[in-house]
């Protein structure tokens, strides 16, 4: 059984390793990023050519792979997940396309718990799976959301940056210039993109609200639509700035003083999910006899598997309660 496991598997694993390789050892071709760098908003490199502010990174360029990820992205794309991927790789930031991304990361995950299941037994492969299959999802949100937040904490400061610019006699597209080259990423960095499709045509409202959706940010939706109105009716807009600046000070202070009231409710959680983990591992180092039934019989491992579900479930209503919304 586990021969015929492992002949399966070889094709998946000669997959994924192609696809890592092709990531080191290639030449990038020339593409459209190229063409119009010197229409965009970036540092000039020592060859006087602008450098561009995103590329998107082709994980696999053989026309088989290029076939089995076409065929991965048609199927995710009719389940929505396709989306859901694209949508979290914009928001982290992150350069590559959604359907090579989530190609590799099936093909990582199907090899991981074959080779867990090889190596170890049954248990071990459903744990590697498991794993496999959670953890590049956790981190994808985590470093999507991490970027959400340092966009968000890095309003005020071009709020009041730009108000400064306009009131001394800036335009709104030169003070998003100023913004952009003074502060800086990830906000220097969505900017320079705002600015950059401005002068190439686009509307600033439009680019802007592209900016809000895609980095996922309830407060700078707020900039977006003060900045709309006003060029609608008109106004003073350095002031709407200043008193939108204002506001999203006294919600991150309230922010961090939730953050501080709800901080033994998080601890508990963390103490939920490493005390079970932390009383068997002691439990099997001093009596394995006392704990092996658990991974030997049937009735054992039901209550194995239930308190992980227990325990995960735990987890999840106080991380839930805490989650407060300012």
């Amino acid at each position: 059984m586990k021969f015929l496991v492992a002949i399966l598997v070889l094709p998946a694993a000669g997959l994924l390793a192609w696809g890592i390789l092709s990531i080191v050892w290639r030449e990038r071709p020339r593409r459209l990023d190229d063409a119009l760098a010197p229409y965009r908003v970036g540092t000039p490199s020592a060859q006087g050519a602008v450098v561009s502010t995103t590329s998107a990174s082709d994980l696999v360029e053989s026309p088989f792979l290029q076939r089995a990820v076409a065929a991965v992205a048609d199927m995710a794309t009719r389940r929505g997940v396709l989306q859901i991927v694209k949508r979290l790789l914009d928001q982290a930031d992150i350069p590559i396309r959604p359907a090579e991304a989530l190609f590799v990361y099936l093909v990582g995950t199907v090899v991981g718990g074959t080779l867990g299941l090889l190596i170890g037994n049954a248990l071990w492969g459903i744990v590697a799976l498991a794993g496999l299959g959670v953890l590049p999802w956790m981190a994808l949100m985590t470093l999507a959301k991490r970027r959400t937040a340092t966009f968000t904490a890095q309003l005020p400061d071009m709020l009041q940056l730009l108000g400064t610019t306009l009131r001394s006699g800036y335009s709104i597209l030169q003070g998003l210039d100023t913004v952009a080259q003074q502060l800086p990423d990830p906000i220097g960095k969505e900017i320079r993109h705002v600015v950059a499709e401005a002068r190439l045509g686009r509307n600033l409202v439009e680019a802007l609200t592209e900016v809000a959706q895609r980095v996922r940010s309830d407060d700078f939706e707020w900039v977006v639509t003060a900045i709309g109105i006003q060029r609608e009716v008109g106004g003073n807009l350095a002031e709407l700035l200043d008193i939108v600046a204002e506001t999203m000070i006294a919600r991150a202070r309230i922010r961090r003083e939730a953050h501080t009231l709800t901080a033994e409710g998080r601890i508990g959680a963390v103490v939920i999910s490493v005390m079970p983990i932390a009383i068997g591992l002691f439990v099997y180092a001093v009596n394995p006899s006392y704990i092996r039934p658990l991974f030997h019989q049937a009735f054992g491992e039901i209550l194995f598997y239930g308190s992980i579900g227990l325990m995960l479930v735990g987890i999840l209503w106080v991380r839930k309660l805490v989650d407060i919304e300012v």
